[in-house]
This record gives C-alpha cells, structure tokens and sequence, in this order.
C-alpha cells in the first residue's frame, strides 16, 4: 500500500514536471493545472486508502471468524473424544469387574 502512494506521488511530480516544460501555457494556468492535477491524485489517493483500509478490516473480520469457527470445532471433536473415553472406560471397568465376580 504504501508503495503505491509513493509511486502516485512519484508519478504526480514527474507528470507536473513534464507539464511545465512542455506546456505551451501561460504560467497561471499551467500552475491551475498542476493544482487541479495534484487534486485529483490526492483524492485518488485518498480513495485507494479507503478502499485499502475497508479490504483489509472485511478480511480481518473473515479470519477472526474462520479462527472462531475452528476453536468451536476443535472443542467439539475434544468432547466427542473425551466422551468416547469414558465410556471405554466404563465399558473396561465393567468387563473386568464382571471377570472378577466369582462365580
């Protein structure tokens, strides 16, 4: 992002450099010109860092919820496990209570 900017800054000075060597125009216009020049690259600018901030907080807000969504699943399958464990547990621990009866 930041590379962008600069090269539109970049760009601009270079553009109203050229502007002012081979503009066949008076000064106070051509000095309106590099204004209006400069403005709309400004705002162009300015757009790209809006554009750039709001991308990168609807992005932000996609990971937070993809990293959400996992945990939740994570604790689900860590559940599903530790239940499946007791119950072997209990399923072990009756077997061998069972072998251990007299008969």
């Amino acid at each position: 992002m930041a590379g962008m900017v600069k090269g539109v800054v970049i760009g601009g000075v270079v553009g109203a450099a050229a502007a002012l060597l081979l503009a066949p125009k008076p000064g106070k216009e051509t000095r309106q010109d590099l204004m209006n020049a400069y403005s709309k690259s400004m705002d162009k600018s300015k757009e790209w860092a809006s554009t750039a901030g709001s991308k990168t907080q609807e992005l932000a807000s996609k990971v937070g919820q993809s990293a959400s969504d996992m945990i939740s699943q994570t604790k689900s399958v860590l559940s599903n496990a530790k239940d499946g464990m007791n119950t072997a547990k209990d399923d072990i621990t009756s077997s061998l209570q069972e072998s251990t009866k007299p008969n």
